[in-house]
């Protein structure tokens, strides 16, 4: 898998856990929700997938949910970096390749 796929399984891995983060926030007060978070897993030829969703094991409070909104904090911190360092990375190979392309010209 060439730099550019790896970055663009990046990108889609670290939307759908930002998204999942989104949801457990939205439904801290439902009664019963349990927190979900993203399994990523690499892939032999570079990149990572969401390999599945994980509810949390945590108890639930009473009337409640078991999201914990530090943990939601981290993860959404966290996602988005990992976002942004995989758009960064897209931008200088998409640099590189106009500068290639110039001196090809």
């Amino acid at each position: 898998m060439d730099g550019i796929s790896a970055s663009l399984s990046g990108v889609q891995a670290a939307g759908q856990s930002i998204a999942l983060s989104a949801n457990n926030v939205a439904n801290l007060n439902s009664s019963g929700y349990r927190a979900q978070s993203l399994v990523q897993e690499n892939l032999p030829q570079g990149g990572v997938f969401g390999a599945a969703v994980q509810q949390s094991q945590a108890p639930v409070a009473p009337g409640g949910s078991n999201v914990d909104l530090g943990t939601e904090a981290v993860n959404l911190d966290t996602q988005g970096l990992s976002y942004q360092a995989n758009l960064k990375f897209l931008q200088v190979q998409n640099n590189m390749l106009g500068a290639a392309l110039d001196l090809k010209a």
